[in-house]
């Protein structure tokens, strides 16, 4: 089966899988993993975060918490806001949670359009799942690996520890992760483990 094919039927039934999942499991869950981020020194000393915003509603790792958190606490909070028509991201800076709304496809995104020019610290990657050679699967747009190709900031991907296999099916543009945080373990592309 070519790649793209073995992609898209392991997204579907993961997809499936993660909805399954009842709203007080994907809340307590989501919880322990943002904790787990918390205490990493490369995210304690970033100054300019890039998060997404989660969807909430197909139980992606919680953050409109966090963001909320970080912007109390003065932190630059860039967000991306995705331009179906031509494959890219926008990287808009946010000053407040209420600069949000629901786009046509439930996700929230700012009111503003004005693009963040500058360097990122730390992107937390949306995803699927993750192998434990840092490969990740998203949603199939490809919309990420065309952003975390320019970029060297730290890219740590959230996800729960049953969607950490040991290999996923991988494509020459696909772009590896630095840091993977589940609900079990935290690693690091120097091989490091830390156990949560």
């Amino acid at each position: 089966m070519e790649i793209s094919k073995e992609k898209k039927a392991l997204r579907a039934r993961l997809l499936d899988i993660r909805m399954d999942m009842n709203a007080e499991t994907w809340s307590r869950r989501s919880k322990q993993i943002v904790d787990e981020l918390k205490q990493l020194p490369e995210f304690l000393k970033a100054e300019r975060i890039h998060c997404y915003v989660s969807m909430n509603q197909r139980h992606e790792i919680e953050t409109h918490s966090l963001i909320q958190e970080l912007l109390n606490e003065n932190k630059k909070v860039i967000v991306p806001v995705t331009n179906f028509e031509d494959g890219t991201l926008q990287h808009i800076p946010l000053e407040s949670w209420n600069e949000l709304n629901e786009n046509k496809w439930g996700i929230l995104e700012p009111k503003s359009s004005t693009p963040y020019q500058g360097e990122f610290d730390v992107i937390l990657v949306p995803l699927l799942a993750a192998d434990k050679k840092f490969n990740r699967l998203g949603y199939g747009k490809g919309f990420y690996d065309r952003f975390l190709s320019s970029t060297n900031a730290t890219k740590i991907g959230l996800l729960f520890h049953e969607y950490l296999m040991n290999q996923i099916p991988v494509d020459d543009h696909d772009e590896k992760l630095d840091i993977l945080i589940t609900d079990e373990i935290t690693l690091r592309r120097n091989n490091d483990e830390i156990s949560a």
